[in-house]
């Protein structure tokens, strides 16, 4: 196979990277070339992504990979968060500053939308799970807020489709992006214009749904000329919900169907995703009632996952004491998590609470005397309990999962950030009593280039993808060493759940 070079963009909630790919007998090797913030800006009148400010970052991504590895590259494309969009005009100008998903408009309006079309009709249609911040959540407080916004928007385009636009013109919506606003039918993959018309929401603003790995076209005239870059590279929509991205990244050696998923996956950082890839939805009311998500997957497959509050309140730990005493790394904080041992108190991760930014070390022991549990207010406690919490909710999910599907699951795939906390990640093993294949660190940006190099041609599927992978990054297996502490304390933790 001829050497290919393709260009990265991995957005997360705090920040963004640039990688450059070689992709080379049939091994990949990943080169970072531009690390940025996500720019967002908070305020009296609400919680935003500076967005143009993120394009730029994006523009001086692919000024460096150009002067790095030259103008000719076999593909771009960008994986961001989900549910959050930008109101563009029919000129293609920006409709106000897009909103962050954890601004605090969408408080209460889940309950004003069951009362427009029940709970359970919408998950019928969609298979999604509910939480405030989804998409359909947001265009209904629009709606509520500013009446006539909507109807002067020409297209709605999430985060990373909008990014696309400014790189190739063209508006679309990927696919496993758009099945995470709760308005897309999970049957048909694609838009459920029967909820549209139920919520009033303008047909219009709704763009084509294309399919991951869809060649958009090339770079606009304007971008060439800013980078120096060839004006022939292809803009690759590919799987631009960084979940998905990260699941095409998991390097499987049997696949999952309908029949029989023997794997799960645990893509872990800020947030940790769990679940199952499958080739149709779960659509039943056990689905529901567990709250577990179907999104789009990469060759017609669906994920089924529930979405879990990962690193972040360890994040929000690290930030709180920053600001009021001492900085500590990630690493510093796992070792005194690891010396403080076994906590014996935990939290309810999916407590609304827990979601919001500040003061999170005195969000937990609030929630711990609440509950009655243990209370200690030095460090490594407080982050000893997060873990532990993170791993009874994968020992929850796993069980979940299994219950729902019918599938015995053999092991867990892990990828992300989040399993470089070996603490964490020994915890998992022992809490779901199977062994965890940690690995790739670089899970997400490794998914976005397999869906650019099978859309160019280069790689025929998915398997084969999951194939390199597996031969190009270093992986590591996590057996369970001491599972009792979880079984003897699971009727604890769920009584702190009720």
């Amino acid at each position: 196979m001829k050497d290919k070079k393709f260009i990265g963009f991995d957005l997360g909630a705090e920040s963004g990277r640039c990688v450059v790919a070689l992709l080379n007998d049939n091994k990949i090797t990943l080169h970072e070339v531009h690390r940025f913030n996500t720019h967002s800006i908070k305020y009296e009148n609400g919680f935003h992504w500076d967005i143009l400010a993120i394009y730029k970052e994006i523009i001086a991504g692919l000024i460096n990979a150009q002067k790095v590895y030259g103008c000719v590259f076999d593909g771009i494309g960008i994986d961001t968060w989900a549910v959050d969009y930008v109101l563009i005009d029919s000129d293609g100008r920006i409709i106000g500053y897009p909103y962050h998903y954890r601004d605090d408009r969408t408080d209460g309006m889940m309950e004003e939308a069951f009362r427009i079309v029940p709970m359970s009709e919408i998950y019928n249609k969609t298979g999604i799970q509910f939480a405030q911040f989804n998409t359909l959540f947001q265009l209904l407080s629009e709606k509520k807020r500013k009446s006539n916004l909507l109807n002067v928007t020409d297209k709605m385009l999430l985060i990373p489709d909008f990014l696309n636009y400014l790189l190739s013109g063209k508006k679309k919506a990927e696919f496993t992006n758009a099945t995470t606003t709760s308005l897309v039918d999970a049957n048909t993959r694609k838009w459920s214009w029967e909820l549209i018309d139920a919520f009033g929401l303008p047909r219009k603003i709704f763009p084509e749904i294309v399919e991951p790995g869809t060649i958009l076209g090339t770079l606009l005239p304007s971008v060439v000329e800013q980078t120096g870059l060839s004006k022939n590279i292809p803009v690759i929509a590919g799987a631009s919900h960084d979940t998905a991205s990260a699941v095409v990244s998991v390097p499987a050696y049997e696949s999952n169907n309908a029949r029989g998923a023997s794997w799960a996956f645990l893509s872990s950082g800020t947030w940790s995703l769990m679940g199952i890839e499958l080739k149709q939805s779960l659509l039943s009311e056990q689905a529901m009632e567990y709250n577990f998500t179907n999104e789009g997957g990469v060759e017609k497959t669906t994920r089924f996952i529930k979405n879990i509050i990962g690193l972040w309140p360890i994040q929000e730990c690290r930030r709180y004491w920053q600001e009021k005493s001492k900085e500590y790394s990630y690493p510093e904080l796992v070792s005194m998590a690891s010396e403080n041992g076994f906590s014996r108190a935990w939290i309810d991760l999916s407590d609304p609470r827990f979601l919001k930014a500040g003061e999170m070390p005195e969000k937990i022991t609030a929630y711990l005397r609440e509950t009655g549990q243990t209370v200690k207010s030095n460090i490594g406690f407080i982050i000893r309990v997060v873990l532990e919490s993170l791993a009874f909710s994968y020992r929850n999910t796993i069980t979940e999962i299994e219950s729902i599907s019918g599938n015995k699951i053999k092991i867990l795939h892990a990828v992300g950030g989040g399993i470089q906390n070996e603490l964490l990640t020994q915890l998992t093993a022992d809490a779901i009593g199977r062994n965890v294949l940690a690995g790739p660190i670089e899970g997400t940006i490794i998914g976005n280039i397999g869906v650019q190099a099978i859309a160019s041609g280069d790689i025929p599927d998915i398997h084969a993808w999951r194939m390199i992978v597996a031969k190009s990054f270093e992986l590591k297996m996590y057996e369970p060493k001491d599972s009792s502490y979880f079984n003897e304390n699971e009727v604890n933790y769920k009584n702190i759940l009720r």
